[in-house]
């Protein structure tokens, strides 16, 4: 499956893929114009750290914006987190969550204005957010393209148990409660999901495991980037 582009202008609708049967072959790679934004999106546990981690080499340590050799930068709120628990490990989580978000999306600003590619890990089940950054990107000539990962809520529990991390039982009936609506969006008109934005694609957990990478055309020598 390739990502399917929309026609141009900010009302364009973006056509929905279908999520394939399972198979054995693997799938991609994807591959996304060089000036690009790429939202992994997907509720906590559905498998976007699972898939950065197998592509890139992370390993959920990282403290800061992984450049990888091919020049794509990669965000994850995690890395934003791992900066500031030395400092903030004391105070529960909860009162600084909302110092983690700035710094990750402060971090998401620097990395478009570098002009590299960049993969961000967002759960992307929040409206106000994906268009707040479908707008910024439209202001820097960045294309949007939305990769989402669609599990149960039963998958996405034992995909965070397997990562060893968990969301509260509150904040996960909200995301699955936010992800049933952008579903639901995507089967009545997909272009009201992510406006302005250049392809979506929806993938299986099952599916994502076999992609085989994410890459990005090269900006030609001597072109304007």
């Amino acid at each position: 499956m390739t990502t399917t582009p929309a026609p141009t202008g900010p009302q364009a609708s973006i056509p929905l893929p279908t999520v394939e049967p399972s198979g054995v072959r693997p799938v991609g790679p994807l591959r996304y114009p060089a000036r690009s934004l790429v939202l992994l999106g997907g509720v906590p546990g559905a498998g976007k750290s699972t898939l950065l981690n197998r592509l890139y080499g992370l390993d959920g340590t990282e403290t800061g914006t992984v450049l990888t050799d091919d020049g794509v930068r990669i965000i994850d709120s995690q890395q934003s987190r791992n900066r500031l628990t030395p400092w903030l490990w004391w105070v529960p989580y909860p009162a600084w969550r909302w110092v983690v978000h700035l710094l990750h999306y402060a971090r998401l600003v620097a990395a478009l204005r570098a002009g590299d590619p960049v993969i961000v890990h967002e759960a992307g089940t929040r409206g106000p957010i994906r268009r707040l950054v479908g707008w910024y990107c439209r202001t820097l000539g960045v294309g949007v393209h939305l990769l989402l990962i669609d599990v149960s809520p039963d998958e996405a529990l034992r995909g965070q148990k397997a990562r060893g991390r968990w969301v509260t039982a509150r904040s996960h009936r909200a995301h699955a409660r936010r992800w049933r609506r952008l579903l639901a969006a995507l089967a009545e008109c997909p272009a009201t999901v992510a406006p302005g934005a250049a392809s979506l694609l929806l993938m299986d957990r099952e599916r994502v495991g076999r992609l085989r990478g994410i890459e990005f055309t090269p900006v030609p020598f001597g072109a304007a980037r």
